[in-house]
Parts: structure tokens; C-alpha cells; sequence
């Protein structure tokens, strides 16, 4: 990182810590490329980012639970499927807090609904807290394995990978999509 002036490095890992803040897996992946770099001790990106992903986390439960406070809130908290949910967030609280961070577009809701529905705020940090470090250890260790097994020739090989993926995507959702017609 020569382009960023002496002493002004500070600047990148506040970068770090604001990015979960904006997007999340953006900001981990970008992390975890950077700290493949020889500028950046791997350990000191590793804690800024973790400390964004925590952060910006801690303060979703407080949305939950300032809705459950309003008349419309109170009525949809009494709603049978609500009531169901609510049951079983509070009796599976630290396995779902730990499995929704592994599940697109689910961990949001979770966090909201954990606070809406009244799970122990020490009990939801400390979930959010062990699923934030399984994930970017994960994502962190797996940057450094492929970087050491491929090198350079990772580069040349993960457009080839996405659009496998989105080809798959797409032949499974045409699938799906084509035999549940007919069986209706």
C-alpha cells in the first residue's frame, strides 16, 4: 500500500471496521484478500474486522426491541405463527443466532426478531460474538490455504468457478420451476 501516505495507515483499518457496517461478506472477503498482503500484519486486519462485523451486529438487536414497544408491534406479536416463532427463537436461541450467520438474507431478521421476542441481550452478543469469529476464521483460512496451495493461478480460475455456480443456480431454479408445474 505505497500510495497510502506514512502514519495515515490508521485510515485502512478504520476502513475495515466501518465495512461490515456497509456489507458485510464484502467487507470480510476484502479483509481477507488484504491480509494476504506483505504491508499489513494478517493479525491486526483480522481483529479490525472482526471488531466491525461484532459492532455493527450488537446494535440490531436494539431495533427488535424498540418495535415491540409500539401498538402495531404488539399486535403482531400475538398473532399463532408469531407466537410459535417466538417459542422457538427463545428455546433455540444460540443455535440459530449461530447457524443464521451462515444463511443468506436470514441473519438480519434474526437478529431483529431476537430482540423483538426478548432473548437475554448477553446470550444474543456472546452467539453473535462466536458466529462473527467461526465465519471470518473461515473465510480468513480459507484466503490462506488456496493463496498457498494456488498462488497466482487462483485469479485465472474463479471466473470460471462463478459462472459454474450461476449456471448451476439457474439449472436448478429452471428445474424446480419446470416440475413443480406439472405436478400441480
Amino acid at each position: 500500500m505505497d500510495f497510502i501516505p506514512e502514519g495515515s495507515m490508521w485510515l485502512v483499518y478504520l476502513a475495515l471496521f466501518i465495512g461490515p457496517f456497509v456489507q458485510e461478506d464484502t467487507a470480510v472477503i476484502g479483509a481477507a484478500r488484504l491480509s494476504l498482503s506483505a504491508s499489513h500484519p494478517w493479525l491486526a486486519v483480522y481483529v479490525a474486522v472482526l471488531a466491525g462485523l461484532i459492532t455493527s451486529d450488537s446494535w440490531k438487536y436494539w431495533l427488535g426491541w424498540a418495535a415491540k414497544h409500539h401498538g402495531w408491534a404488539k399486535k403482531f406479536a400475538e398473532r399463532e405463527r408469531v407466537t410459535k416463532m417466538k417459542h422457538a427463537v427463545l428455546n433455540n436461541a444460540v443455535k440459530t443466532l449461530v447457524t443464521v450467520r451462515f444463511l443468506p438474507m436470514a441473519r438480519i431478521p434474526t437478529y431483529l426478531a431476537t430482540g423483538f421476542f426478548g432473548v437475554n441481550y448477553l446470550k444474543y452478543w456472546l452467539s453473535i460474538a462466536f458466529s462473527g469469529f467461526l465465519y471470518v476464521s473461515v473465510i480468513f483460512t480459507a484466503f490462506h490455504l488456496l493463496g498457498e496451495v494456488l498462488g497466482e493461478r487462483l485469479k485465472s480460475y474463479i471466473p470460471f468457478v462463478a459462472v459454474g455456480w450461476v449456471v448451476t443456480l439457474l439449472g436448478v431454479l429452471f428445474l424446480q420451476k419446470r416440475f413443480w408445474r406439472k405436478t400441480q
